[in-house]
């Protein structure tokens, strides 16, 4: 299985050249499950054998993480924080992002703004969620893709060049291909655990609003 995934993505590599690390960076940002630690890497292993340069790894794939992420910045900056939070009263639950979190995280941005951007890049599905608490405050879209971006290609380049690295190791494909089986089984059992509690916790709230007998008049 890992060696299938890792297949796949060397290939898209292989055949699209920058574009393709460009793509698989936008659809990790949209679908968190896909692993960027995994496919720059590879992209990084590509570099040692000339196939790429570092600097152009680390810009296609700042950039496609840029717009993956500016997915989920975009509605939620249209929408402002009201509507924002009355959507995820809905859909919140199948996201992991109750009502609540947005409130907390709302405020939390709002105390550290740019810097929580530039300073997430690093972390797996923070990095994309923290676009939706930067749109629904209504961050300038340039001072957000400057900062996203920014710390994009810095964290591409870190990761491309351990990849890079990682290329005198025997067997570096496959050990990557491990990784990413792994991260991918860590990052859906996360996202099932959250959604079981979310929905859990949503029937003990409507079970305790039921009742509840209204006061007569």
């Amino acid at each position: 299985m890992s060696g299938g995934l890792t297949d796949w993505l060397v290939q898209v590599m292989h055949q699209l050249d920058y574009v393709g690390i460009f793509l698989l960076l936008v659809l990790a940002r949209v679908v968190p499950p896909v692993p960027a630690e995994s496919v720059i890497p590879l992209a990084g292993i590509g570099a040692a054998t000339g196939e790429y340069s570092l600097v152009g790894i680390a810009v296609a794939g700042g950039l496609g993480s840029l717009v993956g992420q500016l997915v989920w910045f975009l509605p939620s900056r249209l929408m402002g924080r009201e509507r924002l939070e009355a959507f995820l009263k809905t859909y919140g639950p199948w996201l992991t992002i109750p009502p609540k979190k947005v409130r907390q995280s709302t405020e939390w941005f709002g105390r550290h703004g740019w810097k929580a951007v530039l300073f997430s890049q690093p972390v797996p599905g923070v990095r994309t969620l923290i676009s939706i608490p930067a749109g629904a405050c209504r961050m300038p879209i340039l001072v957000y893709s400057l900062c996203s971006g920014f710390g994009s290609i810095l964290w591409t380049l870190v990761l491309a060049w351990t990849g890079y690295m990682l290329s005198t190791w025997p067997f570096a494909h496959r050990l990557v291909g491990y990784f990413t089986i792994g991260l991918l089984v860590v990052l859906v059992g996360l996202y099932l655990y959250r959604l079981v509690r979310n929905l859990r916790e949503m029937r003990q709230a409507a079970g305790t609003k039921s009742r509840v007998t209204p006061s007569p008049c």
